[in-house]
């Protein structure tokens, strides 16, 4: 059986569901912003995978691009505004780069998913009612 896109729909939500709670995991330590951008850019290409669409062909890698910037910018800020309180900044600070990789998979996922080649198998099936 070939992959189908409500497939790719599924494993792409569980790349980013996992990429989130590692965010949520590690965010917190100090210098995490750096290896979260990099780990960002991991879940967009292995999204971009899940959907048979290659994140770094021309058409593809400015998004790609595009969501790495964002993330390292993102990450930035959040680092620089909250990372520096003790527990609670810290707290806040995994939070928020949570959300970050939660907000940037929801929207590599509906860029890829639009791309994708792969067959959708919902089925469409017609009602008839009686006149």
């Amino acid at each position: 059986m070939s992959k189908s896109l409500q497939d790719a729909d599924r494993d792409a939500r569980k790349l980013v569901a996992n990429w989130t709670t590692g965010a949520a995991l590690t965010g917190w330590i100090p210098g995490s912003a750096f290896f979260l951008t990099a780990a960002d850019t991991a879940m967009i290409h292995q999204v971009a995978n899940a959907y048979h669409v290659n994140a770094f062909d021309m058409n593809h890698l400015t998004s790609t691009l595009a969501g790495a910037v964002g993330s390292a910018i993102a990450g930035g800020v959040i680092a620089e505004v909250v990372g520096v309180i003790p527990l609670v900044g810290w707290a806040v600070k995994s939070a928020a780069m949570a959300a970050k990789a939660k907000v940037i998979g929801e929207a590599v996922i509906r860029y890829f998913r639009e791309r994708s080649e792969l067959p959708d198998t919902k089925l469409m099936i017609e009602v008839q009612t009686e006149d």
